[in-house]
Order: structure tokens, then sequence, then C-alpha cells
């Protein structure tokens, strides 16, 4: 599939909803933290996270990066690039942006946002949403060395490609919860990232 087929397909393809088994680990990893609402205020900070779609050969890669290994949150964890929503951030596509070139030097304007996938709630405490845009093929990066350790890119459609995402079962809190994986190079994609990606690949992937 062309980069032209790919695109037009997350534009008019209908978009899927995560996982119920991913959404009730959330639940019950707030109620047992207590993490209630409180006077109908939601428990969630917003933050966003951008896909990036690199022009490789008629197709596309997408940009991932590995957290550094001291980080409190997620250590050595595969992630798309992003964070936490600042008040000087005009909305959740700003976060995107802002957070991609602060951890990554990479720089992407808002007209190469093609759309967004849902809201992901996190047992971290944060409602993630993730943003897809093309970025160039020429970009440099410049790492932050406090929150990154590499980036590295992988095809869309092996991303994508339902026999590369393995879901396995683990029990959490007295119930199996589904949890995605795929495997790429010396990198296991998991987590939030994995979720996303399953989502991504609900929405694009038919007979490819």
């Amino acid at each position: 599939m062309n980069q032209q087929q790919l695109l037009s397909r997350f534009i008019l393809a209908p978009t899927a909803d995560y996982d119920e088994s991913h959404q009730l680990r959330v639940r019950q990893h707030l109620a047992a933290h207590s993490l209630t609402t409180q006077q109908h205020r939601s428990p969630f900070k917003p933050a966003a996270v951008l896909i990036s779609l690199v022009p490789r050969n008629n197709t596309f890669n997408v940009v991932l990066t590995q957290r550094a290994h001291h980080l409190k949150h997620h250590p050595g964890q595969v992630a798309f690039p992003g964070g936490k929503k600042e008040h000087s951030d005009v909305d959740l596509i700003d976060t995107a942006l802002r957070e991609t070139y602060e951890e990554t030097g990479i720089i992407c304007n808002r007209d190469n946002i093609l759309g967004q996938l849902p809201p992901l709630p996190t047992i971290s405490g944060y409602v993630v949403t993730p943003y897809l845009s093309t970025i160039s093929p020429h970009y440099s990066p410049t790492l932050d060395r406090n929150e990154v350790d590499s980036l590295f890119e992988v095809p869309l459609e092996y991303l994508i490609n339902p026999l590369n995402i393995k879901s396995h079962k683990f029990p959490v809190n007295g119930h199996l919860h589904d949890i995605y994986s795929i495997s790429f190079s010396k990198y296991s994609i998991w987590g939030a990232t994995a979720q996303m990606i399953k989502i991504l690949s609900m929405q694009l992937w038919h007979e490819i």
C-alpha cells in the first residue's frame, strides 16, 4: 500500500476503540489507589503523543523512542514522543508538537497533522491523545538525554500487521487482562504504546 492509500484509509476509516480489558484495568487501578473523581473532576491529567510518519520508498516508517533508563516512570520503555499538557500549550496538538521537539529535536508543523486516535487513559493517571502526523524524511534528531536514550524507525506495515501484535493474558487484581506486545529488532513495544498501535492497526490494516 502506497502513501496516499494509507493516508486515505486513516482519514476515511471509522475510528476503533480501546479494549474493554485495558479500560477495566485502569478503572481497577484507580479504585485500588483511591483515585476517584472528586466534585466531578477527572482523575486524569491531559497528555499527548505524536505518531510521526516518515516517507520512505513510497510508504512510511514510524518514529519511536526508548525512554531513558534513569527515569522514575516507565524507564527504558519504548514510546511515542510526547508528554503532559502545560499551561502554556494552546491545545493538545501544541503539547504533542512541543514535547516531540523537546525530546527528539524533530520539527513538525500543525499543517502536517492528519488526525488523532481516541484518548487513552493510563494507570499512571494520564489520558493520552495520540496525534498522527507526517514529518520530513530529512529530519535530524537531537535527543534530550534526560528523557530519551535512543530513537529508531519501524516500517508502518510491520508495526500494524496483526501477525506482529501479540496478545498475552495477565492476571491483575483477580481479573485476566489482554496485554499487547510487538517485537522489533532489539526492542519490545508494549503497554500504552502497543495499545495505540493496536487501534491504528484496526483502522489501517485490511489486506494491505
